[in-house]
Order: C-alpha cells, then sequence, then structure tokens
C-alpha cells in the first residue's frame, strides 16, 4: 500500500529547509486533518505552532487521540496557537508577519491572496 503522505514528506525534504511548505501546514491545521496523523506530518504541525510559523484555526477540531485541539479565538492573545504569538516569533525571526482576513484566513502580510 502506498503511504498518501509519502509524495508531501519527500517534498519536505526537497525543499531545502527539511519543512513542509507553511500553506500546507496551515491548511491541515485549518481543516482538521493535520491532527489526526502521528506520523512525521502531525508531528510537523505540532512544531508549526510550537515555532509560531502557522496559527490555530478558526474551528476547534479533535486529534487522533480524541482531545480538543482549541480555535484561534478559544485562546488568550499571545498564547501558542494565537496570531500575536506566531507573529511575536516572526518578527524575531524577521520574517513576515501573518494578517487574518475577515473570514479568518490567515496570509503572511505582503502576499497576493487569501492563503501563503
Amino acid at each position: 500500500m502506498t503511504d498518501p503522505n509519502a509524495e508531501v514528506e519527500l517534498l519536505a525534504e526537497r525543499d531545502g529547509l527539511n519543512r513542509y511548505p507553511v500553506a500546507f501546514l496551515q491548511n491541515l491545521i485549518d481543516n482538521g486533518e493535520g491532527w489526526m496523523s502521528e506520523s512525521a506530518l502531525g508531528q510537523a504541525v505540532v512544531q508549526a505552532l510550537e515555532d509560531g510559523t502557522c496559527v490555530l484555526g478558526t474551528a476547534a477540531h479533535r486529534d487522533y487521540h480524541g482531545r480538543v485541539i482549541p480555535a484561534r479565538g478559544d485562546v488568550e492573545p499571545g498564547a501558542k496557537g494565537s496570531l500575536e504569538y506566531a507573529n511575536r516569533l516572526r518578527a524575531e525571526r524577521g520574517e513576515p508577519l501573518l494578517v487574518e482576513a475577515g473570514d479568518g484566513t490567515v496570509r503572511e502580510s505582503g502576499g497576493a491572496g487569501g492563503g501563503f
């Protein structure tokens, strides 16, 4: 059987940074699919929140073990998973800040469209 994440994991290895594309990870967080994996992909989603690469989605989800993952609006400003937390870490690294559109989607400032 073919691993459905194998191609994405291969692309992550090839991007020169050994990480998944930010837009891909944010999409997995937003739609809840990222919480259903215990593989390297699931670990990458957790790390993306830890290091401020991504933020929590607009809706709460359950993880692989049935634990609730809160929505972005359920955490305090400045807490892990919030826009403020991510932007503080991004500013420290000199990366573009994240901005939230009216529909709750998040993109890097200076980017075009509704995604990363």
